[in-house]
């Protein structure tokens, strides 16, 4: 290889950040940074100086993901490279997230003297990534969890329930009367009637909880950490505010009044995924709305 060939100078040119390191020690003080290029300050906002000698893990943000870091680390410690995306953090504390591509660079007996790591700025694509991952969570109407996601957040609950033995329950939330609303307005008036059913729901509970449109107008609550008691209470306060509320019809008629039934179902020792609740808490949606609708009805014997 041409050693005249200004290699420094080619790479000072490139639009990614590129660092190298001593291959060793891996433990503290750590592999010291020997070089970094001009796009390393653009991205981090360090100078070769500040970053010269320092262990290269200074730029991973502590929010970084663990088993990223520690694959990461295995990989270093077989003399081996590894392409990663992980979340570094700026001189500025801003966090941004990168393609981190790491290979080695033998020395005598082919044994990595050097890493050397090409850094890329991913953010704006993990970004968008992140947005598409949540819109396959959220019902596109109301924005509201979507039933897939909701069975996921009910299964969690359930692992960790059989671990810590913490108290939750579900509510199934039907809006009374919703096919007569959209047969007498139109379609367009009950979606407004969903969207704001999911807006009363944002108020209601706690930012932990978490609220799903099943599916239609029928809605499911997680409640965390509640007991059954506590969880009658939170669905009679929901109740008793929808019995309240008005919502405007869009015309000269008066604003159609709303009412939901609730039916809760706690969780019970021997409740191993969602379908056990669910069905726990649809019969006790179908005895409140036989009992006359615009109530709540609990189930508590199994």
């Amino acid at each position: 290889m041409n050693s005249k060939i200004p290699f420094q100078t080619i790479v000072d040119h490139c639009n990614d950040a590129v660092i190298v390191t001593r291959a060793k020690p891996l433990s503290a003080p750590g592999p010291e940074i020997v070089f970094v290029n001009k796009a390393f300050t653009a991205l981090t906002g360090y100078t070769a100086e500040e970053a010269l000698g320092r262990d290269p893990r200074f730029l991973i943000s502590p929010e970084a993901d663990p088993e990223t870091r520690k694959s990461l680390r295995q990989a270093l410690e077989r003399g081996q490279g590894q392409r990663v995306r992980i979340l570094n953090r700026s001189k500025t504390g801003d966090d941004h997230w990168v393609d981190l591509n790491i290979f080695p660079l033998p020395g005598e007996g082919q044994k990595p003297e050097y890493f050397a790591a090409v850094i890329r700025d991913v953010s704006e694509q993990q970004n968008i990534e992140t947005r598409v991952a949540e819109l396959t969570k959220r019902d596109p109407l109301t924005g509201l969890l979507n039933r897939r996601a909701f069975v996921e957040s009910v299964d969690i609950e359930l692992q960790r329930h059989q671990r810590t033995q913490n108290p939750f329950a579900i509510l199934l939330i039907d809006i009374d009367g919703f096919a007569a609303i959209n047969e007498r307005y139109g379609k367009p008036v009950g979606d407004q009637v969903l969207k704001y059913f999911a807006e009363l729901f944002d108020l209601l509970f706690r930012a932990y909880d978490r609220v799903a449109r099943l599916g239609d107008d029928e809605f499911c609550v997680l409640l965390t950490d509640c007991n059954i008691e506590q969880a009658e209470k939170s669905a009679e306060r929901m109740r008793a505010l929808i019995e309240r509320s008005e919502f405007p019809a869009g015309n000269d008629e008066d604003a159609i009044r709303l009412t939901a039934s609730v039916g809760v179902a706690p969780v019970v020792p021997g409740d191993d995924d969602f379908s056990q609740l669910y069905l726990r808490a649809r019969d006790a949606l179908s005895r409140a709305k036989e009992l006359g609708r615009n109530r709540v009805f609990v189930v508590e014997d199994v």
